[in-house]
């Protein structure tokens, strides 16, 4: 049996669910992440994870699609327009 860690990403910016499903399955691209939990609520990301890496490729992956984890200071403040136009 495979051990897997959990991963919670509070992000900057907000989203709503509907392009919470969008962020879900953008995540679910990444090898060897599974059970993506999103609380636009409370701009939280949960997902189980592998290989530390993955963290890394999820949190890349979450800045290009305009929501960076919560304490990553941004070189641009246009980073933060999102995915959701909501």
């Amino acid at each position: 049996m495979i051990k897997t860690g959990i991963a919670r990403i509070y992000v900057q910016g907000s989203f709503c669910i509907d392009c919470g499903s969008s962020i879900k399955n953008e995540l679910l691209k990444i090898e060897d992440l599974s059970n993506v939990y999103l609380r636009p609520d409370k701009s939280l990301i949960v997902f189980n994870f592998v290989k530390a890496n993955e963290i890394s490729k999820a949190m890349n992956l979450l800045t290009s699609l305009g929501l960076p984890p919560k304490g990553d200071r941004l070189k641009n403040i246009n980073a933060l327009k999102g995915l959701c136009i909501c």
